[in-house]
């Protein structure tokens, strides 16, 4: 039965997925429409969902889930719950207790890809072992305490990976258990799921805003969106009083209010590492879509958002704004490159296909991966065969070549810039990040407005500085998410408040013209968190692309209070200075950096240190743990400051010769390039002038 829905403007459903609806359509949906199962394989699909698992596209997936779970999980028991570890605020974790928080997240991740992989298997199959592995784990952890390890207010990790699969497994099975196991499940998912609304509710998310921090929302309450719009599909019919509130809620929120760390821009204010999330979020969406709800992905911010991760995430690990991975580094992995192709598909867009075909990663895709490895990264194999199957209906799209897009791209939404000389070609792009955001230093956000990260033939140069051994580490703390570990700037010592929605930036300029890209943050307001007097009138950074080749970047400090100001730079090589301090070298795997620093007023000192200067938990050393470069050139105390500095990166091979700059004025500089060529810059109030010099000619 299809589902009843009434539109405000036009719309075309297809038989496959339906037409996205255009800009302001409104639609109600009621999901009574139809009978369930109403998640992963809808009412009416499943016999579809067999052909694509044995003959179809999905048929290589399928047999490398099923052939693992035969290899692994045919004889497996549910294992028992975990122990508790104590006070489970993050703020009191040591790394002992992490070791034991993240190993209850590895249990219930892996107990929730067991089960999810059993009954899809089931549902191909119809063989009883896979449904009799799915009904035991929905049985035993009925018997698991709602105030235990995985209660959402003790580890809501490990609530988090049962919550978001356990309901929809039961949606499939439903018919195959008997009314006393029913009885028992469902009574273990009213509290859990009402404990879960609760603590959601608790957070404020009523309140939540797209593009909008003003109510503060919490990282995980929005995280928990989708499973419990999703539990509320699956227990419909089962939960009256309570699943469709669920629902309502979700849909509510995913039509109105998401994203809070985004706009329609589609940037994700707390980094691509947490953009992952989006992938969390469409989950949503893709049950909407195999419901035919007119509203699913129709919130313009899923249009743009792929090019969130293209324009900010090269194939090779690099560095990266806001918190990331442990080892502090990302790269297109694999369940983002499988998500950036279903959004090619969803809306048919060759530029995210290609981005797409430049994976890299050592790891299989999650096509080729089944069941390994999956207990603690999600999507799971199961869910992304269920993804792959609900867009089967619409052909991938062929790759569009990269160089017809911008080069450069300003998401307003977030205020983060990317500049690039070679969009879509790797080992030949240069490639600049910068930030100044409204978003401040709050969540999963560092201290890092006006910073900049710099990337080139495939090499990372400048970088974000430091590790996140576990969230809050003495590291992360006190140096990672600080900007005294950023390509930034300090002002009187200090730097930006950290964990502050107030230490904001923004984007107060952003132009393109023939020969440049130009972006000036200001974040002004950001360092004057940390400063007791707010000395600080002005703090911006201008950061100019010039010819796709090579960066300025221009300071312009202002202070009421005699102050000192120091530039800093980072790399993972170490940082080579001449005696002057004003020509630096970057070098890893032959591509060099070459930097030369200036600055209107004298130069006290610049040093280079090899060593952090927060120690790393020494658990987690081992490869890719070692020591990073950091320098720091500090200027004399002066109510003014204005330093400018040329970033010149080289292919491996090239030549080693420096840039030099000259200014001849406060917005006039000459550049005498490595290349032999000279090269004016002037700073207009309109934007930026260049022209290129005979090496004889002298400006007025």
């Amino acid at each position: 039965m299809y589902p009843h829905f009434h539109l405000n403007g036009p719309i075309r459903i297809g038989i496959g997925l339906l037409c996205l609806l255009p800009a302001g359509t409104t639609a109600a949906f009621d999901p009574d429409g139809f009978t369930h199962p109403r998640t992963w394989v809808v009412s009416g699909r499943h016999e579809a969902f067999r052909d694509y698992c044995t003959t179809g596209e999905g048929a290589a997936m399928f047999a490398r889930i099923k052939e693992d779970f035969d290899r692994d999980f045919r004889d497996w028991e549910t294992p028992a719950e975990p122990d508790t570890y104590g006070d489970p605020d993050p703020r009191k974790r040591t790394s002992d207790k992490v070791d034991k928080w993240r190993a209850a997240q590895d249990t219930t991740g892996l107990i929730a890809k067991v089960a999810e992989a059993a009954t899809l298997i089931w549902l191909v199959t119809g063989e009883d072992a896979y449904l009799e592995t799915a009904r035991g784990i929905l049985l035993a952890t009925a018997g698991w305490s709602l105030d235990g390890v995985s209660s959402i207010h003790y580890n809501d990790e490990a609530h988090f990976r049962l919550w978001r699969k356990l309901p929809l497994v039961y949606d499939q099975i439903r018919g195959e258990l008997t009314d006393e196991e029913k009885k028992r499940v469902l009574s273990h998912f009213r509290v859990r799921g009402r404990q879960s609304v609760e603590s959601i509710r608790a957070s404020g998310i009523g309140n939540v805003r797209r593009n909008s921090i003003e109510v503060k929302p919490s990282s995980h309450p929005v995280r928990f969106m989708p499973m419990t719009g999703l539990a509320g599909l699956a227990l419909w019919d089962d939960l009256p009083e309570d699943a469709p509130g669920w629902w309502a809620l979700s849909r509510t929120f995913y039509d109105d209010q998401f994203t809070p760390w985004g706009g329609d821009d589609g940037g994700w204010a707390e980094g691509p590492a947490y953009w992952r999330g989006v992938i969390e979020h469409a989950s949503f969406e893709d049950a909407r879509l195999a419901l035919r709800d007119p509203g699913a992905y129709a919130n313009p911010f899923w249009r743009n958002t792929g090019y969130f991760p293209l324009y900010f995430v090269p194939p090779y690990r690099a560095t990266a704004f806001g918190d990331t991975p442990v080892a502090g580094k990302f790269n297109l992995e694999p369940g983002m490159a499988h998500f950036i192709r279903h959004l090619a598909r969803v809306f048919n867009d060759g530029a995210l296909a290609a981005y797409a075909d430049l994976y890299a990663d050592p790891r299989p895709l999650p096509e080729l991966q089944g069941l390994g490895g999956l207990d603690r990264l999600y999507p799971t194999a199961g869910e992304l065969l269920v993804r792959q199957f609900v867009a089967s209906s619409r052909p991938p799209p062929p790759p569009a070549s990269l160089d017809d897009l911008p080069q450069s791209r300003l998401f307003a939404d977030i205020g983060w810039v990317s500049m690039h000389s070679a969009l879509g070609r790797p080992d030949e792009d240069i490639m600049l990040s910068f930030k100044s955001s409204p978003y401040g230093s709050y969540s999963h956000s560092h201290a890092d407005q006006n910073a900049f990260i710099l990337n080139a033939y495939g090499q990372n140069l400048a970088i974000n500085a430091g590790y996140r051994e576990y969230h809050g580490s003495p590291m992360h703390r006190e140096f990672t998410r600080q900007t005294l570990s950023k390509n930034a700037i300090l002002i009187n010592g200090e730097g930006q408040e950290s964990q502050d929605s107030g230490a904001t930036g923004r984007i107060i300029d952003y132009q393109t013209g023939e020969r440049f890209v130009l972006a000036t943050g200001d974040a002004t307001v950001a360092y004057n968190r940390r400063q007791p007097d707010d000395r600080v009138e002005r703090a911006l950074r201008d950061v100019l692309m010039v010819d796709q080749r090579f960066f300025v970047i221009r300071d312009r400090i202002r202070v009421s209070v005699p102050s000192p100001v120091s530039w800093l730079l980072h790399a993972e090589e170490p940082i080579r200075v001449d005696d002057s301090g004003s020509r630096l070298t970057i070098t890893r795997n032959g591509v060099a950096l070459l930097v030369y620093l200036t600055a209107v007023g004298p130069l006290e000192q610049a040093a280079v240190q090899n060593t952090f200067p927060t120690p790393t938990d020494p658990k987690y050393a081992g490869p890719g743990w070692g020591e990073q470069s950091h320098f720091r050139a500090d200027f004399a105390s002066h109510t003014r400051h204005e330093i400018l500095s040329v970033l010149w990166p080289v292919p491996a091979g090239g030549s080693s010769t420096h840039p030099e700059l000259t200014p001849t004025g406060s917005s006039d500089l000459i550049v005498n390039r490595p290349d032999g060529r000279r090269t004016r810059i002037q700073f207009l109030e309109t934007g930026v002038l260049i022209e290129d010099l005979p090496t004889n000619k002298i400006p007025k």
